[in-house]
């Protein structure tokens, strides 16, 4: 996963996001280095917008913990996979979004863990 923290073009004019690896625990974490900028290959790792039927599912194999505020502290409970969850509203958090559910709980909106829809 990468942190876009600037961008420049190629000799050949070619749009390239520099980038910062946010992967603890690895190798490559904190280096900085360049990538292409093509939507073919790049793709936000957080949802962004409300989903259709204010509807997601858990896709983790370990669930998805929800907690009482936005920066993910406090935890409340944890949904098990293939939990359908009602989402309120997508709140902003620094560089994330989190989902706010209809019970006032918050949860994280990455794609990894979840996704739009009834699944």
């Amino acid at each position: 996963m990468f942190v876009v923290t600037g961008y420049a073009r190629s000799n050949s004019g070619t749009l390239r996001y520099k980038v910062r690896d946010v992967n603890h625990g690895k190798k490559t974490a904190n280096k900085v280095g360049y990538i292409t900028a093509s939507r073919k290959y790049v793709v936000n790792v957080y949802y962004k917008t409300m989903p259709k039927n204010k509807k997601i599912t858990v896709i983790n194999k370990k669930g998805v913990n929800t907690y009482k505020n936005a920066n993910l502290t406090k935890k409340v409970k944890n949904y098990k996979k293939g939990t359908h969850l009602r989402v309120k509203k997508i709140v902003k958090h620094h560089l994330t979004t989190r989902y706010q559910l209809s019970n006032g709980t918050y949860l994280t909106a990455n794609k990894k863990l979840v996704i739009q829809g009834n699944y």
